[in-house]
């Protein structure tokens, strides 16, 4: 029988359910993250926030393809990891929207998959990206993507102390995507995450991407601080690879030839740890709290001394 192991409550029950067998762990690790799904015999593994990119970034071993797992569910994977992932795990990443109140709403099946994109709308749903407005936009423009359904109880019917809302009304999900032509939506950034900087829109998970791949990182995080010119300036936060050392300006050079001139970070701050939450998501409001301490490194100034792991 397949067993997943799991990193949330819902993939467990849903395997319960199926009679299958799951196996959670409270803290992730990426130096042992194979051996563990090893252990567990899991066929299936559930990857949230950081771990693609994390488990890209350690040190190749002999446990990387010592398991039995050999698909992957992975939301808003950058589709340059994709294909990586899939050569150096054996395991094929599986894309597609849902929520807690909304049920798989967008998505497609494994040998579907088309690396960068969620998927196309399921059956019983609906979907559609809007402006500010909450009115349509083109193909090919990224706006908030709104949802609905047609069948009775695919959605939570409320909360706990609220009122029921309609079940034939869109539904905001905070996200922000692009439909394309042919039907397939693309996931840009959370809403609360985009940076605005010199008049245009900067999608933090295009910079993470970037900053992703440079040799020396291991994991990123790009989020807004204040402008001196308004609007915001887009600082990243670095975890150097094991054994890496990071250069600022080098992994800015590296972002100035993937990204467009105003993207590229202003600020670079070197970390041991990202903050995550217990689901593995990055805690962007502790990092734009913290915004530039005495150890960030800005590339408007002239070099400064040694800096030291924050």
């Amino acid at each position: 029988m397949p067993r997943a192991i799991t990193a949330k409550a819902i993939p467990a029950l849903a395997a319960q359910n199926a009679r299958e067998r799951s196996a959670r762990r409270s803290v992730v690790s990426a130096t042992r993250y194979w051996e563990r799904v090893a252990e567990a015999g899991a066929t299936a593994v559930y990857l949230l926030g950081a771990m693609v990119p994390m488990l890209l970034a350690q040190p190749p071993g002999p446990a990387d393809r010592a398991h039995r797992a050999w698909r992957g569910l992975s939301p808003a994977t950058p589709g340059s990891a994709w294909e990586p992932f899939r050569e150096r795990f054996g395991v094929t990443l599986v894309d597609g929207f849902g929520s807690t109140e909304t049920n798989l709403v967008i998505g497609a099946a494994p040998e579907e998959q088309r690396p960068g994109y969620l998927g196309t709308v399921r059956d019983g749903f609906s979907a559609r990206v809007v402006d500010e407005l909450l009115d349509p936009v083109a193909d090919g423009v990224a706006g908030e993507l709104v949802v609905r359904s047609t069948r009775e109880f695919a959605f939570c019917t409320g909360y706990l102390g609220e009122s029921t809302p309609d079940p034939t009304a869109w539904r905001r999900t905070g996200d922000r995507v692009v439909r394309e032509a042919d039907g397939w939506f693309r996931f840009v950034d959370r809403i609360k995450d985009v940076i605005r900087r010199r008049g245009e829109d900067v999608s933090s998970q295009e910079v993470e991407s970037v900053v992703r791949s440079h040799p020396a990182v291991a994991d990123a995080a790009a989020f807004p601080v204040p402008s001196e010119l308004a609007e915001d300036e887009v600082m990243v936060a670095v975890v150097p690879g094991p054994g890496q050392v990071l250069d600022p300006l080098d992994l800015v050079r590296h972002c100035a030839g993937e990204l467009p001139p105003f993207a590229v970070p202003r600020y670079v701050d070197t970390v041991r740890e990202l903050p995550l939450t217990e689901t593995g998501k990055v805690r962007k409001g502790v990092l734009r709290e913290r915004g530039v301490t005495a150890t960030t490194w800005d590339r408007s100034t002239p070099p400064t001394p040694e800096r030291h792991l924050t």
